[in-house]
């Protein structure tokens, strides 16, 4: 997903449909930041998240987050990192999206092992 793809405003919805195509409910965010206006739907997760929020970063699952992502009809602040591979990010700040990479980095080698017989 590119920095394009999002549009404006970027909802709680949109974070939400990007976060479910590549991420189990299961997997578990660091979540540094979280401002949002509260949407019908996600007013109290979202507050919630928010208090347990203090002065460190928060574990969180992708199905948590989504939760106090849902119906918000912006997102002004998010900084997440998943937190078995910090190069998958999600900074968004003001409304706008600085980091993003929720490309999983899945392992590169051949599971079968080297191709080359004089390494086997």
């Amino acid at each position: 997903m590119t920095v394009n793809a999002w549009d404006f405003p970027i909802t709680g919805d949109r974070v939400v449909e990007a976060l479910r195509e590549s991420f189990s409910t299961s997997d578990i965010w660091l979540l540094s930041h979280l401002d949002v206006p509260s949407g019908a739907k996600s007013k109290a997760t979202s507050g919630h998240l928010r208090e347990r929020m203090v002065n460190r970063p928060l574990e969180v699952s992708t199905g948590d987050l989504c939760d106090a992502l849902a119906g918000a009809p912006q997102v002004w602040v998010l900084d997440i990192r998943l937190s078995s591979d910090h190069e998958v990010q999600l900074y968004i700040e003001d409304g706008e999206v600085f980091e993003e990479s929720l490309d999983r980095m899945v392992g590169t080698g051949n599971i079968a092992g080297p191709t080359d017989q004089g390494l086997r």
